[in-house]
C-alpha cells in the first residue's frame, strides 16, 4: 500500500467499504434503515467527524514524534476511557486498573519506546488521537442505546465511514485531484492493488467486531482488549523473520498476565451477578 499516497489510501479504503456497505445491504435488505436516523443524526455526523479527528492527529503525530512514542501514547486511550467511564458511573476495579497499567508497560516493552518521559509537542497529538477514540466509543455506545431511536451497527458504520470519508475528502482537497490522478495508473491486478482491498474489508471488518463488543462489554473493556494489538504484530514480524528481543518477550508476557488478571476479575464479576 505505501506505493500509493497517504490521502489515496484514505479515500479509496473509505469509498470501498462504502460500496461494500451498500452491496451487503442490498443483498440482506438493510439500506432502508439508513433512512432511519431521527434523533440520532447529529450524533452519528459526530461519531464521522471524530473518526477523522482520531486519523488525522495521529498522522500528525507520526510525522512529528516517533512510531515507537506513538505505539505507546495512542493506547492511552484506555486512560481516557476509563475516566469517563468513571464520570459516567462505571468504575472499573482495582484489578482492573492495575492490569491496565501492566498491559501498558507490556505496549512500552514491546514497541521498544524509549524517553517517554520526555514529552514533545508531536506527543500531543498522539494524546488527543487517543482521547477521540475513547470519546467516539461513547457516542457509538450512546446511539446504540438511544431510548427513541436505537441505531443499528449497520447503520453507525456506515455513516462512520461516510462522515469519515467526507471530512477526510474536504481536508485534503488541495492533495486530493493530484494524488487520485497519479496513483490511479498503478490501480490494477498487482499486489498494491490487492493491499488496498485487504485493507478496506479488514475495516469493514473492524466495524462488524467493534461495534458488537461495545454492545456488549463497557467501553473501558473493550478498549483494553485493544492493548494485545502490539503482541499480534510482533507474533507476524517474527513469522515474517524479524528478529525479537528479550525485553520485547517480556512486554508481551506481562501483557498477557495483564490480560489473565483482567479476565479473571470479569469472569469473577460475572459469575457474582448470576448469582
Amino acid at each position: 500500500m505505501s506505493v500509493f499516497g497517504v490521502v489515496f489510501n484514505g479515500v479509496f479504503i473509505r469509498t470501498f467499504v462504502l460500496f461494500l456497505m451498500l452491496f451487503l445491504g442490498a443483498i440482506n435488505k438493510r439500506n432502508s434503515e439508513l433512512l432511519r436516523v431521527k434523533h440520532i443524526f447529529v450524533r452519528l455526523v459526530l461519531i464521522g467527524l471524530l473518526g477523522f479527528g482520531l486519523d488525522i492527529t495521529a498522522f500528525l503525530g507520526f510525522k512529528y514524534s516517533t512510531a515507537s512514542k506513538g505505539a505507546v501514547l495512542l493506547r492511552t486511550d484506555v486512560l481516557f476511557s476509563t475516566l469517563i467511564s468513571a464520570f459516567l458511573g462505571q468504575v472499573p476495579g482495582i484489578i482492573d486498573i492495575v492490569s491496565m497499567i501492566l498491559m501498558l508497560l507490556g505496549v512500552a516493552l514491546v514497541s521498544g519506546s524509549e524517553n517517554l518521559l520526555k514529552f514533545g509537542y508531536g506527543d500531543v497529538f498522539f494524546l488527543m488521537s487517543a482521547f477521540f477514540i475513547s470519546l467516539n466509543a461513547f457516542v457509538i455506545r450512546s446511539v446504540q442505546e438511544d431510548e427513541k431511536n436505537p441505531g443499528t451497527d449497520f447503520v453507525i458504520a456506515f455513516y462512520n465511514n461516510l462522515f469519515t470519508l467526507v471530512f477526510f475528502s474536504l481536508f485534503s482537497i488541495n492533495s486530493l485531484k493530484l494524488e487520485l490522478i497519479s496513483n490511479s495508473q498503478s490501480i490494477g491486478i498487482n499486489i498494491a492493488t490487492t493491499g488496498l482491498i485487504v485493507g478496506s474489508v479488514c475495516q469493514y471488518l473492524i466495524y462488524v467486531v467493534y461495534y458488537k463488543n461495545l454492545r456488549i462489554f463497557p467501553v473501558w473493556l473493550v478498549r483494553t482488549s485493544l492493548l494485545f494489538m502490539p503482541v499480534y504484530v510482533l507474533l507476524v514480524m517474527s513469522f515474517l523473520g524479524e528478529s525479537v528481543n528479550a525485553r520485547q518477550l517480556t512486554g508481551v508476557l506481562i501483557i498477557l498476565f495483564g490480560a489473565f488478571l483482567l479476565t479473571i476479575s470479569n469472569q469473577f464479576l460475572s459469575s457474582k451477578k448470576q448469582r
